[in-house]
């Protein structure tokens, strides 16, 4: 006969691993009328910004645009010129890893444009896409019997930290940031590149408050065809309710921008730099809970046989953010530079003496102006690395807003780099999934008193099991405590009656 047990679920979400895409674009386009003819290509520069992400069926879709500015030179016009075009893709691959949710990171292998005379243009782009899947996983555990008292049960105890939800929200930001006196006139903007940095994302009863700052580093040209660059900052902050957020979890976020516009604006106060973003949240919601199960069983009146299982229990913290940059010298710069892009290969996890560590190579290019004044591009590349505590299950790096400083005969940049550590992984318990109850047992073949010692690696759960009677009657017939040491100790086993 089968004996009905009692289960509880354990819901949380795990990763699936990165599905790596790649997927080329190329178009040609005419110079619009307003745009001076091309002389000259400095730099093209390729911001990605999805639209779409979707899995259905097995089948993940992911679309939007590359947003391309090409940095050039005009015989017609003195000065540094630029062009915004955006390169539409999407793209369609086959992803069986059940997932629930996904995230979706992108970089650009490789952007060239090329000049197909003075009025046309030919872009060929090649973005990467790295997808992070993540899989509802549900494990089911014995917590006990019903209506059978004859049944010792032998409980355990997991503490697991479990990411118990993986959610998106979309938010619109929209702001006109005055340049102060002393900062110049924006007459044309250039570029410009945008970091997302989160700053906070805090739980306050059934409301999460999420704090951040969009750090826009702007190019332009001014008054008198001057090359100008300013870096500002824009806050947003959002507040989620409605949402199911447990008091005693904890969250993170990451953001993505998924669409933006930056334009020059004029007020009766003087110039400034309208944005508008759209940014989309990702929020992981993770828990850290005691689990209580029944790892093995028997009866002291009927034969039994139970069945255990070695089961898998997905576990997940939050990620840690550890920051380390890289310092390039650039030397015979004029009185200007800007960084038009910088990125950084995938993280690899290595050993550096006996202690775990992550590194990356960040790769950079530097618009400056050479002694005759024609702007010029530098590229450089420079190693970043951190020692780590632990070795993570997975690292992932963002690229923020750089810091210069001019000394003698020219700057020295530093790029910070943000490791994200992940740590998750999976704990294995032993714990009960069926039970049969046979015959009863003959307990008058049993002997009433029997004496012996526990043997290597034998618990008194052990040895309680084999005589069909209960540790409790055997530490009381030996006038013991729970968790008196029982090495070399002779014990009296009574029979259950």
């Amino acid at each position: 006969m089968d004996l009905e047990l009692t289960f509880e679920e354990i819901t949380g979400f795990e990763p699936t691993g990165d599905l790596v895409v790649t997927h080329e674009e190329s178009m040609e386009t005419a110079i619009p009328e307003y745009c001076p003819d091309l002389a000259r290509i400095v730099d093209s520069v390729g911001q990605v910004r999805l639209r779409e992400k979707t899995l259905t069926d097995g089948k993940l879709t992911i679309g939007g645009n590359i947003r391309v500015t090409v940095l050039y030179t005009s015989e017609e016009n003195p000065g540094l010129r630029s062009l915004t075009l955006s390169v539409p893709f999407s793209c369609k691959v086959e992803d069986k890893r059940d997932c629930q949710a996904i995230r979706v990171d992108s970089r650009l292998l490789l952007l060239e444009a090329k000049m197909l005379g003075a009025r046309k243009l030919y872009v060929r782009a090649l973005p990467e896409f790295r997808v992070k899947g993540y899989r509802r996983a549900v494990r089911r555990l014995c917590t006990g019997v019903r209506d059978d008292t004859a049944l010792q049960m032998r409980r355990n105890q997991a503490m697991l930290n479990v990411m118990t939800d993986v959610w998106e929200r979309e938010f619109n930001v929209a702001q006109e940031i005055p340049l102060e006196e002393g900062q110049g006139q924006a007459e044309d903007l250039l570029m410009d590149r945008i970091f997302l940095r989160m700053n906070a994302c805090q739980h306050f009863g059934n409301k999460l408050v999420i704090k951040g700052e969009a750090v826009l580093s702007l190019l332009f040209r001014g008054e008198g065809q001057q090359l100008g660059s300013r870096e500002l900052t824009l806050p947003f902050s959002q507040i989620i309710d409605g949402e199911d957020l447990p008091e005693d979890a904890s969250f993170a976020c990451t953001a993505q921008i998924m669409e933006e516009e930056v334009h020059p604006v004029r007020t009766e106060n003087g110039s400034g730099i309208g944005v508008t973003l759209r940014v989309a949240l990702m929020i992981h919601t993770y828990r850290q809970c005691t689990v209580d199960y029944v790892a093995d069983l028997y009866s002291t009146r009927y034969n039994t046989l139970a069945t255990q299982q070695t089961i898998e229990l997905p576990t997940d913290q939050p990620p840690e953010d550890i920051r380390r940059d890289t310092a390039q010298r650039l030397e015979g710069a004029g009185a200007f530079v800007y960084m038009t892009d910088a990125d950084s290969t995938q993280p690899e996890l290595t050993t550096e003496g006996d202690r775990p560590a992550a590194r990356c190579t960040v790769h950079m290019k530097v618009l400056y102006l050479d002694e005759a004044g024609t702007p010029v591009i530098a590229e450089r590349s420079g190693e970043v690395s951190t020692e780590l505590a632990q070795m993570p299950s997975s690292v992932e790096t963002e690229i923020e807003p750089e810091l210069w400083q001019h000394s003698g005969s020219g700057y020295e940049v530093r790029v910070p780099v943000l490791f994200r550590l992940h740590h998750s992984g999976e704990e294995e318990i032993t714990a009960l999934t069926a039970v049969q109850q046979l015959e009863e047992i003959d307990r008058t073949a049993m002997p009433s008193l029997v004496l012996r010692r526990l043997r290597q690696g034998e618990t008194l759960w052990d040895v309680a099991k084999q005589c069909r009677t209960e540790e409790q009657a055997i530490l009381a017939a030996n006038e013991l405590e729970q968790g008196s040491d029982l090495t070399d100790t002779m014990l009296l086993i009574p029979k259950v009656r």
